[in-house]
């Protein structure tokens, strides 16, 4: 039927009232309110965790939450389901939340939510609560960089929905129980992982693979080990892949499918090695490919020009070789080339030059060769230029290089450049900071360095500059140089400061004249040594107090040592005034907090007694003072220095007995001791011998060099930040002078003494042992059998003592033995014939009467038998090799019995024996 309009008005007039009657019940289209229930949730987190006065907090989200404030769906971070008005999302990152967080915080009694973020936090250092768990409708969760620590809890394990964990950044996390393995067995779901700087301390587990939706997978600096499985980089849908900083992870790369949808690649700081696959060049979508100070050796692939959507390409510090590819050439969406510290030859392609959106460029410290391309100006945006350390020769052209007005730093020290062009002084970077030519074969300081007004760090070292330093000079960027570093020139003169806030300053090696140079109050590394200065210290430089570094040895500096300069010993981490004529005594320290690693004030002529004051020096590991007028006693009270590595005494007045240790694990960490001619008397310092636990332990840092690390900053001074140790100590029998002292070379020196009685058989237990001088003393007994157990000794001179016995046979088994003397003893009976023994001349064994065989004239009887040397494996650590030599008729027969470190009875029953046949040989011969 038909309506008509009055029929419709009939009926919507009688719909009016129902409509007002239910208005009630029906949903509103106007914005609903958050439930009470879940604001008064949120007002109670606010108010128990929210500190909006903590430093350096940023405006926060929770501001914005109001008592008043009835809608909490309208807080900022909230977010609501539109139809039911539940609270789905929370996003309280970087929001000054900080204190302890548990399993009571009303956090937990929002049960609808989908997705979490408490990131850039501070939870102060308490466990995730074990209620997040209860959360069970979570897709996505962010704790991360909020302060957690402890185990994860296994209530994780409850959160099947999860898509997106990001647990990154709590550095004293643990997933262990439950495992990485269980975690990805349950949560099955996870398109996103990020657990970097997690404790892991397991392999990766293979059940990754079983995660099909993975898209993101971050693991770096987990402490990962084991080998990587090769399968999950085959994922269908991984996309990012970051395993870096995990050094003892190890694998390979797999050979790649095309069409893989890998975009990020990270295995910078890991075990991995092998060479890179030819395929790599089918990740057609990869525009970040890190693999920096990994293993990596082979060739570059000239495949890797296929990958056209690279902007970050950093492989520096491998072992790869070969020429770099010129297919690089076509990755025109470069901004990022890192190549520095491989093997890498030939010359630099020019198709490199053609990567004009690259903004860092980096070859250093390779065997690169040829000139600098010419074009390189055509990569007019770069800011980042570092082409130091090769065998790059012809014309360095400044002039051309200097048309890259972007540059910020350019490097180009230590290369093989025949000559340079130096552009005049109009030419100009307005941005450069960082400038190094150093070993470039500069013969003046660059005019065009007149006009570098923001210059913060220059190095020109190892050139061929002579002269004082112009007046221009001194004006280059006066307001920004930091670091400045000339050393290793002839530079004659060097008068003024205008850096104001100039922070190091090298200058040795040159031949500057005259007073010191005084520095500007800001400098903190301040090497002047090896000139030719002269006259006094001047009592103005006690005005350093920023002072950590001060070096002015090798010079001609006079007059005592100012006693001013005790007062900067809390700032001051390294003092050299080695090789001067100074004198009067070391100052006494003033300050009870020292902070000196090193001192060395060694070839002068300082008189008095050690400062006690030292025993403040916690942190001390290097003493030397050789060469003075020391007169003192051995100083035991510098046993408590628990860092202390070096300790050289040698040429001076020391007296007395060493005597027994004052207390227990004295001078723990000593490795290098050199207590030579001085005045010491009475036994050797057997317990100090057993204490010296350093010298029993191979340690992991054996390769590097004894030295002061400097900050960061200053990273390209200082041989990469690090101001080396040097020392002379005697080394077979010559005088050496170490400039840099690997942190293996363990030496006991406490030759020309006044040392009695027997070497102890302690000596023996310190197995890493590189050199042992006892020489020029008044020892006695025999050789200790022990000394066969330092399998690491290089040199061994027990030469002008009163030793008698023979010559262990055992020690034939120290492999590393270049240098023996034992000259001018008491010794008898035959020399060992075998292994190094046949090395060494005839001054290794004179003075000796008893002793025969090679390469003495002297022969050992009729027949004569070399000794033989022990089996490989008889050195036990509580056993000894003892000699049994038995008269049989007119010739000898030699034997080996193993017995204990103590002489045994059958032993003594021996040489009795022996003695008395020795007599009556003598009687017969006498007869003949």
């Amino acid at each position: 039927m038909k309506r008509t309009p009055f029929d419709l008005l009939v009926v919507f007039l009688a719909i009016i009232p129902l409509h007002f009657a239910s208005s009630e019940t029906l949903p509103s289209t106007s914005p609903m309110k958050c439930h009470e229930q879940e604001r008064s949730a949120l007002l109670e987190f606010k108010q128990s965790l929210f500190h909006p006065y903590v430093e350096t907090c940023p405006p926060s989200k929770l501001e914005s939450w109001r008592l008043e404030d009835g809608n909490c769906c309208s807080w900022e971070g909230v977010k609501c389901d539109e139809g039911m008005g539940y609270l789905t999302g929370l996003d309280l990152s970087e929001s000054c939340l900080s204190g302890p967080i548990d399993s009571k915080a009303s956090l937990f009694r929002l049960p609808h939510m989908q997705s979490l973020n408490l990131a850039w936090n501070d939870f102060n250092l308490s466990q995730i609560p074990s209620a997040i768990g209860g959360l069970v409708k979570l897709t996505s969760l962010n704790l991360s960089s909020s302060n957690f620590e402890g185990q994860i809890p296994s209530q994780v394990l409850k959160l099947t929905n999860l898509t997106s964990l990001d647990l990154s950044q709590n550095y004293g996390l643990e997933l262990r129980n439950p495992s990485v393995e269980t975690l990805v067995q349950f949560l099955t779901k996870l398109e996103h992982l990020d657990l970097s700087s997690l404790n892991v301390s397991a392999p990766v587990p293979d059940a990754i693979t079983n995660l099909s939706s993975l898209t993101s997978l971050v693991l770096q600096n987990c402490n990962l080990r084991g080998t990587f499985p090769t399968t999950i980089f085959k994922l269908p849908r991984l996309q990012l892949l970051d395993l870096g900083f995990n050094p003892k992870l190890s694998g390979h790369l797999p050979e790649f499918h095309l069409h893989s949808p890998i975009k990020s690649l990270s295995l910078q700081e890991t075990n991995f090695s092998s060479s890179l696959p030819a395929s790599l060049g089918n990740l057609a979508f990869l525009s970040e490919f890190h693999i920096g100070q990994s293993n990596f050796s082979g060739n570059i692939p000239s495949s890797i020009g296929n990958l056209t959507q690279l902007t970050i390409l950093s492989f520096q510090y491998n072992k790869l070789s070969g020429k770099i590819p010129s297919s690089l050439g076509k990755l025109i969406q470069l901004s990022y080339l890192d190549l520095g510290k491989n093997l890498l030859s030939r010359e630099i392609p020019a198709e490199i030059t053609g990567l004009t959106r690259l903004t860092y460029l980096d070859l250093s410290f390779n065997r690169l060769n040829g000139p600098i391309p010419e074009n390189i100006s055509n990569l007019e945006n770069l800011d980042y230029l570092v082409l130091q350390s090769n065998n790059l020769n012809g014309t360095l052209r400044l002039d051309v290089i200097l048309k890259l007005q972007h540059l910020n730093m350019l490097q180009l020290s230590s290369n093989k450049f025949s000559s340079i062009i130096v552009p005049g002084m109009n030419a100009s970077l307005p941005n450069l900071s960082v400038l190094g030519l150093a070993s470039s074969n500069l013969s003046e300081l660059p005019i065009f360095l007149s006009y570098q007004s923001r210059l913060q760090w220059l190095d020109l070292s190892q050139n061929r500059i002579y002269g004082p330093t112009p007046p221009w000079f001194l004006n280059v960027s006066v307001s920004q140089l930091q670091f400045l570093n000339l050393s290793r020139n002839s530079i004659t003169g060097f008068i003024a400061f205008k850096w104001l806030n100039l922070k190091t300053l090298d200058l040795r090696s040159n031949d500057i004249q005259g007073l010191i140079p005084l520095p500007p109050k800001s400098i903190e590394f301040y090497l002047v040594s090896n000139n030719k200065l002269s006259g006094e210290i001047s009592s103005e430089m006690c005005q350093l107090s920023s002072i950590s570094i001060l070096d002015l040895s090798k010079n001609k500096l006079s007059g005592v040592i100012p006693p001013c300069l005790s007062n900067l010993s809390d700032s001051l981490f390294v003092l050299s005034l080695s090789g001067n004529d100074l004198y009067g005594r070391f100052p006494q320290l003033q300050n009870d907090v020292c902070g000196l690693r090193m001192i060395d004030v060694s070839y002068n002529q300082l008189q008095g007694s050690l400062p006690q004051g030292l025993a403040n020096c916690s942190d001390l590991e290097f003493l030397n003072i050789e060469n003075n007028q020391i007169v003192d006693k051995f100083p035991s009270w510098m046993g408590s220095l628990s860092y202390l590595k070096v300790l050289i005494l040698r040429s001076n007045r020391f007296h007395g007995a060493i005597g027994e240790p004052e207390a227990r694990d004295q001078f723990p960490n000593l490795r290098i001791v050199d207590l030579s001619m001085n005045n010491f008397s009475g036994c050797l310092p057997s317990r100090y011998f057993d204490m010296w636990s350093a010298m029993k332990v191979h340690t992991a840092d054996d390769a590097r060099y004894y030295g002061t690390r400097v900050l960061t900053v200053y990273v390209f001074s200082l041989d990469d930040g690090k101001y080396d140790y040097s020392m002379t100590i005697i080394n077979k029998g010559n005088f050496l002078e170490y400039k840099r002292i690997l942190a293996y070379l363990n030496v006991i020196d406490l030759s020309s003494n006044n040392f009695i009685g027997e070497i102890p058989n302690f000596i023996g237990s310190l197995t890493e042992l590189r050199m042992l001088n006892l020489s020029n003393n008044a020892l006695t007994g025999s050789i200790p059998l022990s000394l066969a157990n330092l399998t690491e000794l290089e040199a061994l001179d027990l030469s002008s003592n009163k030793l008698s016995g023979m010559i262990p046979p055992a020690l034939a088994q120290l492999s590393f033995l270049a240098f023996f003397n034992v000259s001018d003893n008491h010794l008898y009976g035959p020399i060992p014939q075998v292994n190094q023994f046949t090395t060494f001349k005839v001054d290794s064994y004179g003075g000796n009467l008893g002793l025969c065989g090679v390469p003495l004239t002297k022969k050992c009887g009729n027949p004569v038998e070399a000794l033989p040397a022990p089996p490989s494996g008889a050195l036990a650590e509580n056993l000894d090799w003892k000699i049994v030599l038995m008269g049989f008729g007119s010739g000898l027969v030699i034997g080996v019995v193993m017995g204990l470190n103590t002489t045994s009875r059958i032993e003594r029953q021996f040489l009795r024996f022996y003695r008395g046949w020795q007599r009556r040989r003598i009687h017969q011969i006498r007869f003949v």
